[in-house]
């Protein structure tokens, strides 16, 4: 009898301590076994591509190959893209269907883990070219001192800003004419989008001075992973920093952009 009581006392405590059925037994959603890769194709300089109602049917570029070969270490192959225009301002639609965003997204300085935002994969620092036959600026203060031109809604305008040249400063309508600003002698300085200046220099070397380094502007270009899809952050940013570290990166910044502007020394 007394076995019998206890037993009965037994059970009722572990019905008692028990959680209801379902209750805290939320999983993870599971990983899908192909990705869905938002492009916004708003950067030729990053990402090319021909869309089909939603999808991209041809995508090339380095963004385009950073998410193959994060995909690759991720180990979930990607099945397709799909446009996104303006993805950077659509980030929370529920509507999405894809995993991954990879489309200039510029990370800020308070993002984390909870943003949806991967760690850096691109600086969005700004180059620094100068005129042939220029002094090498040594620093910020050397800039100042010059004549500094970048073309008109590029991250080089708000990187004169915060420089406060002391001279003049021009702003030109188009990448040719920045050049050819530079190329006459009435720049002494442009100012480039970092991941633009390989294709900037390149066949003009002859007539431009070098790239010399780069201006901070930001945080970078991050990924930007979809709350929900199956994927965490802190995985993407593993899979990244591998990248980083075997020179994927950099080497696929060479192949697309004409250079890994990450080389470029930060002036200070």
């Amino acid at each position: 009898m007394r076995r019998l009581v206890v037993l009965a006392l037994t059970t009722l405590a572990v019905a008692v301590l028990a959680p209801p059925a379902g209750a805290g037994t939320e999983t993870a959603p599971a990983r899908p076994a192909r990705l869905v890769v938002a492009l916004g194709l708003g950067e030729p300089s990053l990402q090319a591509g021909v869309v089909r109602g939603r999808e991209v049917i041809l995508a090339r570029g380095f963004e385009v190959e950073v998410a193959r070969a994060l995909a690759q270490r991720l180990g979930t192959p990607v099945g397709r893209f799909v446009y996104a225009p303006a993805a950077s301002r659509r980030l929370a639609s529920g509507a999405a269907t894809w995993q991954l965003a990879l489309a200039g997204i510029e990370r800020r300085p308070a993002a984390n883990a909870a943003s949806g935002l991967s760690a850096p994969y691109l600086t969005s620092d700004v180059a620094v070219v100068t005129r042939r036959g220029l002094t090498r600026p040594r620093g910020v203060a050397d800039l100042r001192a010059r004549v500094v031109c970048a073309r008109r809604g590029s991250t080089g305008v708000r990187a004169i800003a915060s420089l406060r040249p002391r001279t003049s400063r021009l702003l030109v309508a188009g990448t040719e004419r920045l050049r050819e600003l530079l190329r006459t002698g009435a720049c002494d300085v442009a100012l480039v989008p970092a991941f633009e200046v390989g294709r900037f220099v390149a066949g003009h070397r002859a007539l431009l001075g070098p790239a010399v380094g780069r201006l901070r502007q930001g945080e970078g270009l991050a990924v930007h992973v979809r709350a929900g899809a199956g994927l965490e952050v802190a995985a993407v940013n593993r899979a990244l920093a591998n990248l980083r570290r075997d020179g994927t990166l950099g080497r696929l910044a060479r192949t697309w952009l004409g250079l890994d502007p990450a080389a470029l020394p930060r002036l200070r």
